[in-house]
């Protein structure tokens, strides 16, 4: 599996789009919404959603070139759709909604004291237990579906804005109108393994740490979360029609942009060489989804070459439930982090392996550091110098 492979599946838009770029977050009237309240792309940023087209000519030149296409979303509905009291599409009649003699309009299940935290002047929660907050669901993912989408992403609905009912009920709308769909929640904040148990029945992918950003500080806190998933059993687990996997958010590699800066991609990743391939090292052993969050028309020829020339993305399929061996049982994949500042000799006892690879034949198995592509042949200790911040990974061909 190469690395490139794997991050190109995916071609992926934020629909929160602002007519005005410079407003950010605190934006209020500068979306492009239907007279139902759903939003739409901007025309002007993209030409092909005139006439109210949304992505499909986008979605369908992305699926000619062999790609998935998915957008992300905001949970509940629109300040803008709130503040202009649109009304509430029933997709069964065409019309208005209406219910117990009355025809219902966004201030009827808009929740205006549930902002979303890190966009409280864009969305709010909504009441999903009612009629009409069904419809309104209904309405905006038959729309968006009709699109092309193959992957959603729906955003401030998890962690600390957790929204069970609306997980629940979108779950089901995906369901039932597009099974194959992938279905992704965030954000990551203040997740635990807790709640993650509560809905990894009903998505595919869950984040659960907050933003990744090209700091060593932000890659080193993930390794903990890693581990308490982990060891709860989350990875892997059941899912919407399939399994489900915690989300260690996206790799800041390559050529990037700044936190809740506007401007286009800009300068290359602050993370050395040693820090992206512990990065990716982690997100490859943990199971996580490999989203790559650099510009893909700009790549280094070090993320380029380098990720797509090794094997280490096949570490992808040494976690879950397998004690770091892949579900063929051909291979089995150990990697060494050292979180310091200093490099350090890093060891392991064979014995100490065979406790988690019971029955295992162990030494004198023949295999490579993924890294540097030297050979390694397993005896009684397994031992490595790693570089500050660096990793090591084997592979052992069983």
């Amino acid at each position: 599996m190469k690395f490139l492979s794997v991050i190109s599946l995916c071609f992926f838009l934020c629909l929160c789009v602002h007519r005005d770029l410079s407003g950010g977050s605190n934006s209020r009237g500068s979306d492009t919404i239907d007279e139902w309240g759903r939003l739409h792309p901007d025309a002007k940023r993209w030409p092909s959603s005139n006439g109210w087209k949304g992505f499909k000519n986008v979605a369908d030149k992305v699926h000619e070139m062999g790609l998935k296409f998915g957008i992300h979303l905001m949970a509940g509905i629109s300040t803008q759709a709130y503040d202009s009291n649109t009304p509430i599409l029933d997709t069964k009649t065409g019309k208005a909604y209406e219910e117990s003699g009355k025809t219902w309009h966004a201030k009827d299940i808009g929740i205006p004291e549930r902002a979303c935290k890190w966009m409280d002047n864009g969305f709010m929660a909504l009441n999903v237990t009612s009629g009409a907050g069904k419809a309104f669901l209904r309405s905006l993912y038959e729309l968006y579906i009709s699109w092309g989408l193959d992957f959603v992403k729906l955003d401030c609905v998890f962690g600390e804005d957790l929204d069970f009912e609306e997980i629940s009920y979108v779950s089901q709308t995906l369901k039932e109108i597009k099974p194959s769909i992938v279905f992704s929640l965030s954000p990551g904040v203040k997740a635990t393994p807790n709640m993650a148990k509560v809905i990894n029945g009903l998505v595919n992918t869950y984040r659960i740490a907050g933003d990744d950003w090209d700091k060593w500080s932000d890659v080193a806190s993930h390794f903990d979360v890693a581990r308490d998933f982990g060891a709860a059993k989350l990875i892997g687990a059941q899912g919407l029609n399939g399994k489900s996997w915690p989300d260690l958010d996206m790799l800041p590699f390559g050529w990037l942009t700044d936190p809740a800066d506007n401007e286009g991609p800009h300068r290359l990743t602050n993370l050395n060489l040693e820090e992206q391939q512990s990065q990716m090292t982690l997100w490859c052993m943990a199971k996580s989804p490999i989203m790559y969050g650099g510009d893909l028309r700009n790549l280094d020829s070090w993320t380029k070459d380098g990720f797509a020339s090794t094997d280490g993305a096949r570490a992808w399929v040494a976690t879950g439930n397998n004690g770091g061996q892949s579900p063929q049982g051909q291979d089995i994949y150990i990697a060494f982090f050292n979180l310091s500042d200093g490099g350090a000799t890093i060891s392991v006892k064979v014995d100490n392996l065979a406790k988690v690879l019971p029955g295992k034949k162990l030494r004198g198995l023949q295999g490579r550091e993924v890294w540097s592509l030297k050979s390694v042949t397993l005896g009684d200790v397994l031992s490595a110098h790693v570089a500050p911040h660096g990793c090591a990974l084997f592979v052992f061909d069983y």
